[in-house]
């Protein structure tokens, strides 16, 4: 049977219908509304910028016509409602009618080619541009037409003062324009494809009179396709180039330059990874403090741009919450797409992984009790400490559910070990029966969600209690990002419609959910390949020897899974020590780590390098967020070694 999170990329999806019974609204909610309702989505160059998998052409496709007007046809469906309801914010539809009409170029194909000509950077631009615009007014014709709407009743809205220069794009009339556009894209491609590129004295002859239809178009005019409404409609040209940094990173510098004019009048955006961009502008679009932009998380508007970020940023508890209630939704509609569980009722994910009959075995448990009398003994804690830090574990996990013996063991141990640290440090006693002194009362002991949060990962580390599981652990591991939500989550759902056909339980005991996906973390990790895959790797290890040593501290003072460099040094490692930088801007690119700047702790700022849901699933460390180890870049630099990955 087809398992529809293994078919989790949006390309992969070609018919419209299936694609939008999968788009959750939430990402569009989130990074668009704001922009949209202020308008400077269509007014100004739009980059949007995010990690593989992070719905970045999820959300290019949203905006393309066909999308549009499926959704409109399908307007009473309920299905649907929410997915309108946000593009209505956007203001990409109103009154049952799309307001834009956007076409998406994917720049994986032959655009590269433009840079390998011997020709001068501003001819091969020319040329990549002019191809671009040419296949763009064609898609926007041709997406018209799909929805019933002729060349023959297209008129372009061109500026007042391109009058004089229409005939270079055809006129206004949608037949003649997509003929020139035609023409256009033919003679460049011959041009393109040519075994040997003609000389530059015959190249205008080849290609003709300059093509910019992007500099005269302000509107395209259409009868209404959709709705009740009278009258024909102006539409918003939009030009969406996605998978832009497949481009050489000249090439796509000059894509930015062009397209940030002011005097466009198109609206235009560019999607891309970090990869192309130079260091130290991907580490600071990564780092840049957006703490303060409450109404526009992850997104700097400019006087020329709109740059937004499909990632963590600004407020990370706020994120990591938004990414939960995103991923919950994107798991149901995909199981609603499963006959054998939709048929069942089983369209909710988190009900497949319950968290409850979590233990150690009779065995670990005996042991790990005499492990606490032992400890006890050895840090000479009096039995009267020892009731009363029992008392506190029990009122700290009240009267709901029944206290399980190894987390009351396992939290009587961190407790322990935290007294022994902060007793007064007074001179021993040559007396065997002299009591030691209790923890100093301005630094008492109690038991809290700190010491949970270490009994817990030292259950997980020395007596394999589960520790993965439950639907937050798996939107957690997602690290904000839906396709690697959603591969983690087929590894589940496979085991869940295995066990269905041998006449099992649908649900998945916390140790399988537990085994499931750090066996599939291993997997994508070893599976990574991708510029400097090996730099990164060794970052990562690193990184993650060093906390587990931090974490497996028998006090459980700090339960890590970040790095942490004072913000000044990383302010300077672009500059300083580029190669690091370089291994950063990668290891952001692809998931492995999440830079968190300006974080402030014991009255120094430090910039984190957290490493990444997959990554903390693989090495065994905690996914809460907030423990760190602190170092400096020069460690970074050992870290990742010497040369190329």
């Amino acid at each position: 049977m087809e398992n529809p999170f293994l078919s989790r990329a949006a390309e992969l999806l070609r018919d419209d219908e299936a694609f939008l019974a999968v788009v959750s609204p939430e990402p569009l909610t989130h990074h668009l509304k704001k922009s949209g309702e202020a308008g400077i989505l269509y007014d100004r160059l739009v980059l949007i910028r995010g990690t593989p998998g992070s719905g970045k052409t999820m959300m290019a496709r949203v905006f393309e016509y066909p999308a549009l007007h499926t959704l409109l046809r399908h307007k009473s469906s309920a299905s649907y409602k929410e997915l309108r309801a946000a593009l209505s914010e956007c203001l990409a539809i109103k009154d049952e009618e799309p307001l834009v009409l956007g076409c998406r170029l994917p720049m994986e194909s032959d655009y590269r080619d433009f840079w390998e000509f011997p020709y001068a950077e501003e001819t091969k631009t020319n040329l990549m541009m002019s191809l671009l615009q040419a296949r763009t007014v064609l898609g926007w014709l041709r997406h018209l037409q799909t929805a019933g709407v002729a060349p023959s009743q297209v008129e372009l809205v061109t500026r007042p003062e391109s009058k004089a220069l229409l005939d270079t794009i055809g006129g206004v009339k949608g037949e003649s324009v997509a003929a020139r556009a035609a023409d256009v894209e033919n003679r460049i491609y011959k041009v393109i494809t040519a075994l040997v590129p003609p000389d530059l004295a015959t190249l205008s002859k080849e290609i003709g009179t300059p093509y910019r239809p992007f500099d005269h178009i302000e509107k395209i005019r259409v009868p209404p396709v959709q709705g009740s409404r009278a009258g024909l409609s102006e539409l918003i040209p939009l030009a969406i180039f996605d998978d832009a940094h497949e481009l050489h990173p000249d090439q796509f510098r000059a894509l930015e330059r062009v397209l940030v004019r002011r005097e466009l009048r198109i609206a235009r955006w560019i999607i891309a990874r970090f990869d192309v961009l130079l260091p130290e502008q991907a580490l600071a679009e990564a780092t840049e403090d957006r703490s303060d932009t409450a109404e526009y998380p992850g997104v700097t508007a400019g006087r020329d741009t709109v740059l937004i970020l499909l990632q963590s940023s600004g407020r990370r508890l706020e994120q990591r919450k938004r990414f939960r209630a995103l991923a919950k939704d994107m798991a149901s509609r995909y199981l609603r797409r499963m006959p054998i569980l939709n048929d069942k009722g089983l369209t909710v994910l988190g009900n497949l992984l319950p968290e409850a009959d979590v233990g150690i075995t009779p065995g670990r448990l005996k042991d790990l009790s005499a492990k606490v009398d032992s400890v006890q003994s050895q840090l000479r804690i009096s039995s009267s400490l020892r009731a009363a830090y029992e008392k506190q574990i029990r009122s700290y996990w009240g009267d709901k559910t029944l206290l399980p013996s190894e987390i009351e063991f396992a939290m009587l141990l961190v407790m322990m070990h935290r007294s022994e640290v902060r007793r007064p440090k007074a001179e021993r006693s040559l007396f065997e029966d002299e009591h030691p002194s209790e923890p100093e009362p301005s630094r008492p002991v109690v038991a809290n969600d700190a010491v949970y949060e270490a009994a817990l990962f030292q259950l997980f580390r020395l007596y394999e209690r589960p520790y993965y599981f439950g639907i937050d652990a798996v939107c957690d591991a997602g690290s904000e990002n839906a396709e690697q939500f959603l591969r983690l989550a087929a590894e589940l759902v496979e085991n869940v419609v295995t066990q269905l056909a041998r006449s099992k339980p649908a649900s998945l005991t916390p140790m399988n959910q537990h085994k499931v996906l750090r066996e599939e973390a291993h997997r994508i990790i070893e599976k990574w390949s991708f510029p400097q895959d090996s730099s990164v790797k060794r970052l990562v290890t690193r990184i993650a020897e060093k906390c587990l040593t931090k974490s497996m501290e028998p006090n459980g003072a700090v339960i890590a899974n970040a790095f942490g460099i004072p913000q000044s040094q990383f302010d300077t490692l672009s500059k300083g020590d580029p190669f690091v930088a370089r291994i950063l801007q990668f290891a952001v690119a692809y998931n492995a780590i999440t830079l968190v700047p300006h974080h402030n702790c014991q009255d120094e700022v430090w910039c984190l390098i957290e490493l990444g849901g997959i990554a903390l699933l693989k090495h065994g460390l905690t996914l809460k967020r907030g423990g760190f180890i602190k170092g400096t870049a020069a460690e970074l630099r050992e870290f990742v070694g010497e040369g190329s990955g």
